[in-house]
């Protein structure tokens, strides 16, 4: 059996995904792939003077009697203000995340370690375990969801303590969701919530699969579904289409922190209240739609001149992707502009307008730059502003290569299904992206044997399928029972620029078995094996 997986084995972590494809490079998703603000990445060394072993047993015996949780410590240790900080988030939760049976406590150590020494894991703020595995059991006609044999826990690394208070507390929760999950029997692999969250099963057949083998499957999001759950502005867009459990984790925080989470995923959002939260809530409801909301309250924080709550709406917006509402935010902008009011007031439009991707947004920043109305360096001062601006997505973003690459066939046509992490600010940028297709066969010699490209979505949700056969330029041939390989890549062209600028192939291997079901049902009962040192929580 272990020989089948050789090359195939998808590890998930539940504050992550490793993945065996793409670079090759471990990386947890708090780490937002590659989507960290590149000016963020070299942080100070944190030195944290005197002796406070008293301090901190005192403060961790404080922690554990109001949550009911240890405080423990790896290859490094935990800091009286880390303590404090930390107890602070925690009491923004409800009683039923405290004392949860199972769960220990919590680690404090350097950063994540993975076996890849290779990988770059400075920037992870923390990380849940156990691993997980998903096997479909061809005997039983069982899915299965294998936790590994180590302790629920969550660890926290250096990293998360240079974050805001604001990312601090949102990462803190974002982990527990993966923790309260866990413990209560996966609720992200219960039908109900992969029915409301649009996740569908995929069937990973072995590159030696035979008729009667097990084989590992997955769970895909559909790109035809516009938003799926908000995330925060340190994540790429893509981060909870990545899996089911990221998804449901990344709406637990958007329940504590997002106002406008219940207008925008009223699903979700009922779900999470009725099965996590119980009655408690954050936020009032108001009953008009979020369409409706969001305008308003904008042109309200423009007309009194409330530049926080501007940047703070903007920044509410750039987590739905809702382009007729993002027309009108712009038009309000554009109307605050012309007043003139003064350059305070400029570099504030321009920094919340950073936060819209509608290509208006992008034009008035233009305008003000080239009026001298705004200073370049100001306005970078803002992570957002940097992270949309041309040096940074035509020196570094353009060049990150897609990521959960797909192949499988439904209804008879061969398809292709992947994330593209940046191709919202490619649209923001006034960039079309095109992509480029090959597949090679590997025996007796390599050479690509079918090639197509297809354009992508006028409006993206940085999620795109391709039906192979359609797209294909010239001869398409796809060769049952033979190692293919199959590479997809981004091709983004600009009205203004002569040079295209192109992403790394991405690359996956697999078998086109005859016969095959790739999809698999609508509606499906998941088995949950914990290891036998869990048996009181099955």
């Amino acid at each position: 059996m272990k020989n089948r997986y050789i090359g195939m084995v998808l590890i998930l972590l539940l504050g992550g995904i490793v993945s065996p494809m793409g670079s090759g490079v471990a990386q947890a998703s708090h780490l937002g792939a590659v989507g960290e603000d590149p000016q963020e990445g070299k942080r100070p060394l944190y030195v944290y003077p005197g002796n406070y072993r008293e301090e901190i047993s005192r403060l961790k015996e404080k922690f554990k009697s109001a949550f009911g949780y240890e405080l423990m410590d790896l290859d490094d240790g935990w800091r009286p203000e880390e303590v404090e900080r930390l107890h602070n988030a925690f009491s923004r939760l409800p009683e039923n995340f405290y004392r949860i049976e199972g769960l220990k406590g919590f680690y404090r150590g350097a950063q994540l370690r993975v076996e890849n020494k290779g990988s770059d894991t400075s920037g992870i703020p923390a990380a849940t375990f156990p691993r997980f595995t998903s096997i479909y059991r061809k005997a039983h006609q069982s899915y299965q969801v294998i936790l590994a044999d180590e302790p629920l826990r969550i660890e926290f690394y250096n990293a998360l303590f240079y974050e805001s208070e604001e990312d601090f507390e949102n990462i803190v929760h974002h982990e527990m969701a993966h923790v309260f999950d866990l413990s209560h029997g996966f609720l992200t692999f219960q039908n109900e919530w992969l029915e409301l969250s649009h996740f569908h099963i995929l069937h990973l057949p072995a590159l030696d699969g035979k008729a009667d083998s097990d084989f590992l499957y997955t769970l895909i999001s559909d790109p035809d579904v516009l938003n799926y759950g908000p995330v925060s502005l340190r994540h790429l867009p893509t981060y909870s289409r990545e899996n089911p459990q990221e998804d449901f984790a990344n709406s637990v925080a958007a329940y504590i922190h997002y106002p406008y989470f219940q207008y925008t995923h009223p699903k979700r959002y009922q779900f999470i209240k009725d099965r996590v939260f119980g009655t408690k809530e954050y936020f009032q409801k108001r009953e008009e739609d979020y369409a409706f909301l969001m305008v308003k309250d904008f042109k309200e924080a423009l007309a009194k001149q409330d530049w926080t709550q501007v940047i703070r709406l903007a920044r509410e917006q750039s987590r739905v992707l809702d382009i007729s509402v993002e027309k009108k935010m712009v038009e309000a902008l554009r109307h605050a502009v012309d007043q003139k009011i003064s350059g305070e007031a400029d570099l504030k439009l321009a920094i919340a307008s950073c936060y819209l991707i509608h290509p208006k947004a992008l034009d008035l920043r233009k305008e003000l730059l080239v009026g001298r109305r705004i200073q370049p360096a100001k306005v970078l001062r803002e992570s957002r502003c940097r992270r949309m601006g041309g040096q940074v997505f035509e020196g570094d973003q353009a060049k990150w290569p897609l990521t959960h690459l797909q192949f499988y066939r439904e209804k008879g046509r061969a398809k292709v299904q992947f994330l593209d992490p940046v191709a919202l600010t490619a649209y923001a940028r006034g960039f079309e992206t095109r992509y480029q297709w090959k597949l090679s066969i590997t025996s007796p010699r390599s050479k690509v044997i079918s090639q197509g490209e297809s354009v992508g979505s006028m409006e993206p949700n940085g999620a795109f399928q391709i039906d192979l056969e359609k797209t294909a330029q010239g001869r398409y041939i796809l060769p049952e029972g033979r190692v293919l390989i199959l590479e997809v890549n981004a091709l983004r062209t600009h009205p203004q620029k002569t040079k295209p600028l192109e992403s790394p192939w991405t690359p996956i291997r697999f078998v086109v078995q005859p016969g095959y079901e790739y999809l698999g049902p609508s509606q499906a009962s998941f088995r949950v094996l914990y290891p036998s040192s869990w048996i009181s929580m099955q």
